[in-house]
């Protein structure tokens, strides 16, 4: 966290997240939000870029495999958040990685480490060009499956990382919960989120806990995630209560 600004924090735009964290993220840092599927993660993300947008912040979403007018649909129906309208004012940028014109998708003929190095080349360029002081990626996995060696995973997941912090961005990166990647992702964010679901009694209850989070105490606690027509919110109260 040798770039990022300790005394400025970034709100999550989550309630009751902040609190666990102790004021939001330190503004530059990249967090890692991990899960199942199913367990929230695109949510958390992308109501992470609205509450900048909605500050008058530029932002951005990198989808790494679906298109965005996917989330953008889902956004609307199930919370009411008009992403469309954040792009219309220039506030929100798309970067599809699965846009055959970016010529960033997985192929048999780009080795795993060079389709990472463009990524980050392209991701630079667009930082550089857009100055958003957010960005959502979501998710990593379609990204570093493929490299097989950890040593070289550990380097090329610092070295996407080294780019929001050189750039003093905040960012929020998803990564589901598959084949030891998730620890991988983990070990090199600045701070780490954990989402799941835990049942209790005959209650399916989500889950949300701070896993770690560099140069902050947090609110050492599993607590309940609720998502509403609203979006998601976090509850002073422990999941395992029947």
């Amino acid at each position: 966290m040798t770039d990022a600004d300790p005394s400025e924090r970034v709100s999550s735009g989550i309630s009751g997240l902040d609190e666990m964290l102790r004021g939001g993220f330190f503004k530059g840092t990249a967090n890692v939000v991990s899960g199942d599927s199913g367990t929230g993660k695109t949510i958390f993300g992308t109501q992470f870029i609205v509450e900048g947008a909605k500050n008058g912040e530029k932002v951005m979403c990198i989808i790494t495999s679906e298109e965005s007018k996917s989330i953008v649909k889902e956004m609307k129906t199930s919370f009411g958040w008009n992403l469309e309208e954040y792009v219309e004012q220039g506030l929100l940028t798309f970067v599809d990685i699965t846009d055959p014109s970016l010529r960033l998708q997985k192929s048999v003929e780009i080795a795993p480490s060079e389709l990472i190095k463009s990524f980050k080349k392209l991701v630079e360029s667009k930082i550089e060009d857009i100055q958003p002081t957010r960005i959502f990626i979501d998710s990593v996995e379609a990204l570093f499956l493929a490299i097989e060696s950890n040593y070289k995973l550990r380097t090329l997941i610092d070295d996407v990382f080294s780019v929001f912090r050189k750039h003093n961005v905040t960012s929020v990166i998803t990564v589901g919960s598959m084949f030891g990647l998730d620890e991988m992702v983990e070990y090199g964010a600045d701070s780490v989120i954990k989402l799941g679901r835990i049942i209790a009694g005959n209650n399916l209850q989500r889950s949300i806990y701070v896993m770690k989070m560099r140069g902050s105490g947090t609110i050492n606690e599993v607590r309940v995630l609720s998502i509403s027509d609203s979006g998601m919110a976090v509850l002073a109260q422990s999941p395992y209560l029947e």
